[in-house]
């Protein structure tokens, strides 16, 4: 049998990964930014591979030393993007969000009276067609839903943010981006082949492309970026520690810039009945946009969503040279585990605390100087508690101070998404001066006595903002922001 083929006569992995494809490979991305300028929402900013095209190949360095690591290192968000239930760009979502809209209804993607489901809701992405912006119709065929979103809401902040990546700097940009489950579609989808149709019917592309990496690797073709790369997983955490992460990276001196964030594709029968076996879900009801109430004292669960988000971070001397628009400042990042049950938060939030004193420390920042917290907010009753409990606990007399929302009632829980997304909306309340509402907030709980900017947006003034997520597993991660003032 000949080298690099398989016995049915398909391109083995030896095949699939030589030389010839990296010619293919350049082109594709070339046709991946092209198209995604086109797109109104986006064409904010622009990048050139003209030194990667065909016949201008890059040469590859022998040697890539990092720059010397310093504390000083400051890290400035410079480009956003998204693809959520309530827009698949991040100004639409942001505009929505602002205007209290939900992106909650009756469940479109599969039937669920087909499968016995009790809570037939989610928070889908609405009117999604990718072949706009990932004309690849091969590339796009064997794309997982996650990745499709990860790829266009990481170009998205690419372009947002002007970063030309080039023969020049490519090895000094990164992607860290994230997914809690990964290529959920693909895996029922091949499952199922294997069952009904045989192995031999089972794609030979179906495993680069299931795995939860795959977007992170599908973003580095699309931009040439050769930096630091990989895939965090960490549950509801994960897009969250993706920005400490590169955080970390940029500080350490290993890049310059780094496209972080995360994308979640999980509206599949089987994971919504183990959301509900495990009592998680919000009863619908009516109108369905008013199922998911955190904080309010009749909250019962959350909403299934999904989608991705992403940002672009750099040093802010790479980002000040080169002209870039800044949203805000990453101060600082956290992480920890509550070492206490896999499902079920730690009742005191230990390792919420954890996560949010490293990223206060690490920012340099008194507590005081923290006016907005994105939360978690999935409305489950003890979810709820544990973050007010531990906010209360770190924070003393300025929690009566902090203005927090949650936007899970109009975004759905969009898992390993959610973190990036509520970074992204911090980095917009401190740009803007204006936060986004908790919606469906219409009975105090008492024991919860803080303010959630109940339904409606609210103009608010801050020098710093946190966001913080906690994930299955016992995961926390915090993000510290603060308003940049040049």
């Amino acid at each position: 049998m000949a080298a690099g083929r398989q016995d049915h006569g398909r391109p083995g992995f030896d095949t699939v990964c030589r030389g010839r494809t990296r010619r293919r490979a350049l082109e594709t991305g070339a046709a991946y930014l092209s198209n995604i300028l086109d797109v109104p929402a986006v064409r904010r900013g622009s990048w050139s591979l003209a030194a990667r095209l065909p016949g201008q190949e890059r040469r590859d360095p022998q040697v890539v030393a990092s720059h010397p690591s310093s504390s000083e290192r400051r890290v400035v968000i410079t480009g956003v993007g998204a693809v959520t239930p309530v827009g698949n760009d991040m100004p639409t979502t942001w505009r929505n969000l602002l205007d209290g809209e939900s992106g909650v209804a009756r469940i479109e993607r599969f039937d669920p009276d087909q499968w016995g489901v009790r809570t037939p809701i989610a928070a889908e992405v609405k009117d999604w067609d990718p072949e706009p912006l990932l004309p690849d119709a091969k590339a796009l065929r064997h794309m997982d839903l996650n990745t499709q979103y990860g790829m266009v809401a990481g170009l998205e902040a690419l372009a947002d943010s002007g970063l030309q990546v080039t023969d020049d700097n490519h090895h000094r940009v990164g992607i860290i981006f994230g997914s809690g489950g990964g290529g959920m579609e693909l895996v029922t989808r091949w499952q199922d082949t294997l069952v009904n149709r045989g192995a031999r019917r089972v794609s030979p592309f179906a495993m680069p492309n299931l795995i939860a990496d795959a977007a992170s690797g599908h973003l580095s073709i699309a931009t040439g970026a050769t930096g630091p790369n990989y895939s965090p997983t960490s549950a509801c955490a994960t897009g969250a520690n993706a920005v400490a992460d590169g955080m970390l990276h940029i500080k350490a001196g290993r890049a310059d810039a780094l496209l972080v964030g995360g994308s979640e594709a999980i509206i599949l029968p089987l994971f919504h009945i183990c959301f509900e076996r495990m009592g998680v879900l919000a009863t619908p009801a009516e109108p369905l946009t008013a199922s998911c109430a955190p904080y309010d004292l009749h909250r019962n669960g959350f909403v299934p969503g999904e989608g991705a988000a992403a940002m672009m971070i750099e040093d802010l001397d790479h980002a000040l040279e080169r002209g870039a628009p800044i949203y805000a400042e990453v101060m600082g990042g956290g992480s920890a585990n509550d070492a206490h049950d896999i499902a079920q938060p730690e009742s005191h939030g230990r390792g919420l605390m954890v996560s949010v004193q490293q990223a206060m420390d690490e920012s340099g920042l008194a507590p005081e100087r923290i006016g907005y917290v994105s939360t978690h907010g999935t409305a489950t009753k003890l979810g709820d508690q544990v973050e007010v409990t531990a906010l209360k606990r770190m924070f003393g007399a300025h929690a009566d101070r902090l203005s927090l929302s949650s936007i899970k009632p109009a975004t759905g829980h969009m898992m390993g998404a959610s973190g990036a997304l509520e970074v992204i909306i911090s980095a917009m309340v401190l740009k803007d001066g204006v936060a986004p509402p908790t919606l469906n907030y219409e009975t105090p709980d008492p024991e919860l006595d803080v303010d959630v900017i109940p339904n409606e947006a609210r103009e608010l003034r801050t020098e710093a903002a946190l966001s913080f997520s906690v994930g299955l597993g016992g995961h926390n991660a915090a993000v510290l922001l603060k308003r940049f003032d040049e």
